[in-house]
């Protein structure tokens, strides 16, 4: 095989790939990163069995094979190389020799032949603008769990109907949910997936400027490609949770917030909460928002903010990390937070974009 890239090209592969290869696993081929050039064009790919990238890579061919190399280590190369030719050439024994004109570098690698198969689409797909798709994700990712007792809460719920495009992520704490309009082609009866927050957080990567993208489901794998890359995941097993059903229709108090200035004044607070279970106090009368928070080893702060608009007063507690975490993924100048007593869950929405919410469930007041 002897193949030649420019550096640019390369490197911006194998910084895709590089963070879907396995780093520790018992099957040493899966922390490699496969170069395949059997056909027409080369193809860079990495997996972990769960997760797997494939990037069609410019470059010139000049004999065609496949071979595998270690993904840190090839990451670590090409990212020091001068921006110039690199020219790839395999040898005997499954060595790589990466040449430039500075210098030569050999490498050992693992023959492709235990190299997983990653699917590709054909012609059974939908399509998704990518903006949409990276803001939906940007608007809900932040609220899935990480504990790995509830599997089926690791991931974005995707909700896809003849009507709507929805992704909802929870831990049991907190909420969020972004919807837009259908796919197209729409589908034919309400599909219900949860991707996993890896594949999740890799899709953003990945696509990060494509204005379309495909998305193909299979028996228990979701595929997405552009003309470029494509991504394959395993989806997560399990029935998620009715969502719906905890989101009240009854909170008829609300206050409209000035976002900058409501997550500004949060930020500074928080810095005096207890750091067991980061609480922050907020007041809300006819007059104004006052924010607190005390902690005996740390002392205590308090900002008062004025808002847009009002209707109705509480006292109510909340982990300042959910709070924070929900202002940081709205995107508009005002949120609208909705509440009806100190231990009934709290909506805030972007005021003027009815397609995005999040929920927090209160803290317990302390006396």
């Amino acid at each position: 095989m002897e193949l030649i890239f420019e550096k640019e090209n390369l490197l911006k592969a194998i910084q895709v790939v590089q963070s879907v290869a396995a780093g520790r696993n018992t099957l040493p081929i899966l922390s490699n990163v496969l170069i395949d050039a059997t056909g027409d064009q080369i193809v860079i790919a990495s997996t972990d069995l769960e997760v797997g990238i494939r990037m069609i890579v410019p470059g010139t061919i000049s004999d065609g094979g496949a071979i595998t190399l270690s993904a840190r280590k090839l990451a670590e190369i090409a990212r020091e190389l001068p921006p110039a030719e690199i020219r790839f050439t395999t040898t005997a024994n499954d060595r790589v020799e990466i040449a430039c004109a500075q210098g030569t570098y050999k490498m050992i690698g693992l023959p492709d032949d235990e190299f997983p198969n990653l699917p590709t689409i054909k012609d059974d797909f939908f399509t998704i603008n990518g903006e949409v798709l990276r803001s939906m994700i940007y608007k809900t990712e932040f609220a899935a769990s990480i504990e790995e007792t509830r599997y089926f809460l690791n991931g974005l719920y995707f909700y896809l109907t003849p009507e709507i495009t929805q992704m909802v992520a929870t831990d049991g704490r907190r909420l969020a949910i972004a919807s837009n309009g259908p796919l197209t082609p729409t589908p034919q009866e309400p599909i219900g997936i949860i991707v996993p927050l890896k594949a999740v957080r890799e899709i953003v990567k990945t696509f990060a400027e494509s204005e379309e993208i495909r998305v193909c489901l299979r028996e228990n794998q979701i595929i997405f490609a552009d003309d470029v890359a494509t991504l394959t995941s395993r989806l997560v097993e399990g029935e998620y949770p009715k969502y719906e059903q905890i989101i009240p229709k009854d909170n008829d108090g609300k206050v409209v917030l000035d976002v900058e200035l409501f997550f500004s004044a949060l930020r500074r607070v928080a810095l005096f909460s207890n750091p067991k279970n980061f609480s922050i106090r907020l007041d809300v009368d006819e007059n104004a928002v006052n924010i607190s928070a005390k902690t005996p080893e740390l002392g205590e702060a308090e900002e008062t903010i004025d808002f847009k608009s009002s209707n109705g007063g509480i006292e109510i507690a909340f982990d300042a990390r959910f709070l924070m975490d929900v202002l940081r993924h709205i995107q508009t100048e005002e949120v609208a937070m909705e509440f009806k007593d100190p231990l009934s869950a709290v909506v805030l929405k972007p005021v003027g974009e009815d397609n995005h919410l999040g929920l927090i469930m209160p803290m317990r007041l302390e006396s």
